[in-house]
């Protein structure tokens, strides 16, 4: 089983990276795949990464799942790019995992996927998403969709992608192993 996180300027570090570690801990494979013309990504903070591939270089379809951060990648980039909104809708078609942290369910908003449907992101971005906004929750999982409210909230969102593509046992083992819980 492989997934990618969809990468693009300025994306949160946090929620990329903490998620991208856990599952590579649970030996979930994870590829991180940039959307820009350049394997060179800068993060919202400033931190310097190179991407395992570009968007070109792939086939989608070899792909189980599919996952991406906040910040402000997702206002800059994601909201407008052609390549991020075809990637959710491959996914969503053929019924594969998309998980979506922060200001990223946005997105899912923007196509329609997330109308009716549970979810949660960082707050104040639920006054444009018509969904059923879960307030008090960190992260959502409906159906093949899981959302998650922010930076703070990562260690459960890779829980919960974890529990969802193996079980609940090995997101434990990988969650204890970190002493998260």
């Amino acid at each position: 089983m492989k997934g990618i996180i969809l990468l693009a300027n300025h994306f949160e570090d946090v929620e990329a990276l903490i998620t991208i570690d856990m599952l590579r801990r649970a030996k979930i494979e994870i590829d991180l795949v940039s959307i820009t013309e350049d394997y060179n990504l800068v993060t919202q903070s400033g931190v310097r990464l190179q991407a395992d591939h570009l968007i070109s270089e792939i086939d989608l379809d070899e792909y189980a799942f599919l996952i991406i951060p906040g910040g402000k990648a997702v206002f800059e980039t994601h909201l407008n790019s052609n390549i991020t909104k075809n990637c959710i809708k491959l996914f969503y078609k053929k019924q594969k995992l998309i998980a979506t942290i922060c200001a990223a369910p946005l997105i899912l908003d923007s196509l329609g996927i997330l109308k009716d449907k549970e979810y949660v992101c960082f707050p104040s971005c639920e006054k444009s998403i018509d969904g059923i906004y879960k307030e008090n929750e960190k992260v959502v999982v409906s159906n093949i969709i899981i959302t998650s409210k922010a930076a703070g909230t990562t260690f459960d969102f890779a829980f919960a992608i974890i529990k969802y593509l193996l079980n609940e046992e090995m997101a434990n083992i990988v969650l204890n192993n970190v002493y998260y819980k």
